[in-house]
């Protein structure tokens, strides 16, 4: 996995995390400021990140969506204003490339302090450390996930083929039964086609 991946697998899961702690801190009978999905703040979140557009396929990925979830959630977006949506180079329809408009740049949810200070300087994070944030972060992913406040996504913690700690004391401490492999901290998933609920 090369460094962009990991830095913005990280990003991603950050804003998963962060979104679901802002949501949680609206007091009882308050309304939220802006009544959007969390699915339509984490993605407004995540394309302001950059400028430049993401595919379709990409903002799915990293974001733990399918594709279908992808495309109505920014067809929302688009009908707001907040986005444009625009063809490929190849016209390919999952290829679509998103970009956040200036209105859509105005509308992104403010983050907790925290969030806002760790996502601006994951990028300046070497390796190691962004591995152990993402580690951190893909278990408190998977603690909300347990707890019932954001959707179950596809990643390795609550899949039947992770075996957590299977190698300790080594660096690919983890083993996946799915390829019977063991593998590091750098190549947990925030999304796996393969990966499959333990059977109740």
């Amino acid at each position: 996995m090369d460094a962009d991946s990991l830095t913005n697998r990280l990003a991603a899961g950050l804003v998963r995390v962060a979104v679901t702690a802002q949501t949680d801190t609206v007091a009882p009978g308050e309304e939220p400021k802006i009544e959007r999905t969390v699915a339509q703040q984490q993605m407004l979140l995540l394309l302001a990140r950059r400028a430049e557009t993401y595919r379709l396929t990409e903002l799915a990925s990293l974001l733990g969506m399918t594709v279908r979830t992808a495309v109505s959630t920014s067809g929302a977006l688009a009908r707001e204003g907040l986005v444009q949506m625009r063809p490929s180079p190849s016209y390919a329809p999952d290829e679509v490339r998103v970009i956040l408009t200036t209105k859509g740049r105005a509308a992104v949810p403010e983050l907790a302090n925290w969030a806002d200070a760790l996502l601006g300087e994951v990028e300046n994070l070497d390796e190691a450390a962004q591995e152990k944030v993402l580690n951190l972060v893909t278990d408190q992913i998977a603690a909300l996930q347990r707890a019932g406040r954001i959707p179950v996504t596809r990643i390795c913690l609550t899949c039947r083929f992770f075996d957590g700690y299977a190698h300790p004391g080594t660096n690919l401490p983890h083993h996946c039964h799915y390829v019977d492999a063991a593998f590091g901290y750098r190549e947990l998933r925030l999304r796996c086609p393969e990966q499959s609920p333990p059977a109740n």
